[in-house]
């Protein structure tokens, strides 16, 4: 039979009223704090899990840069380059009632001359494919357009050219108006700006990109800038 001495007892009582103090909690530095580090642990998991799921969705990554028309197209144009086309006498810009025919001198489609105001002209910029009057296109000059008029090309060549329209509208020109027009007989392909023709037998687009760069909103349009 083990005999208990009264200091023993007394550090057992000490032992038991600090249990009592800490609720029955084990001394820090043992179980507690490996409880402790355990949570920490699963708190970095759940935050890398969630980082990996946002970039799995997207929402952290850089979303590349898609362009959404072409790149404009910049060229050069010598002062003495034939595709500058040649100029044409001014026949005036004067706004006539709408419906009310003209009837232009020289080439045609005409450069310039009296048009419909309005809001019958100018015309909406694009591809058409039936004859638009002259009294409405010449509105589209004056506004610093350029109309692109043709006859007598093939499928295949047709098919071309409206390609070009709409890569060029696409990018930095976007006041082209391409139709076809039956009174055309000096060349297969002509491009009109304010006072300014360039007729071609081919569908020749660096000539018509050179053109356009050249005369699109020139100074030499009466409302050069206005829109269509």
């Amino acid at each position: 039979m083990s005999v208990t001495t009264r200091r023993e007892r007394r550090e057992r009582e000490l032992r038991r009223r600090q249990r009592e103090k800490r609720g029955g909690q084990a001394p820090r530095g043992t179980s507690g704090g490996s409880r402790n580090l355990l949570i920490g642990l699963g708190i970095v998991v759940l935050l890398v899990l969630a980082v990996f799921g946002l970039r799995q969705a997207g929402v952290l990554s850089v979303a590349p840069v898609v362009a959404t028309t072409p790149p404009p197209t910049l060229v050069t144009v010598a002062s003495d380059d034939p595709a500058r086309g040649a100029k044409e006498g001014d026949q005036g810009n004067t706004h006539v009632n709408s419906g009310t025919p003209v009837t232009y001198t020289g080439a045609l489609p005409p450069s310039s001359g009296s048009h419909w105001p309005q809001p019958a002209a100018p015309v909406k910029a694009g591809i058409y494919d039936a004859k638009v009057p002259f009294e409405a296109t010449t509105h589209n000059l004056e506004h610093g357009g350029i109309v692109i008029a043709y006859n007598g090309l093939s499928t295949t060549e047709l098919a071309q050219l409206k390609q070009f329209v709409t890569d060029t509208m696409r990018s930095r020109y976007p006041k082209v108006v391409l139709e076809p027009v039956p009174e055309l007989k000096d060349a297969k392909l002509t491009a009109v700006a304010w006072r300014w023709r360039l007729n071609l037998q081919t569908v020749d687009t660096s000539a018509l990109l050179k053109f356009i760069t050249v005369h699109y909103d020139s100074a030499d349009a009466p409302e050069p800038g206005a829109s269509f």
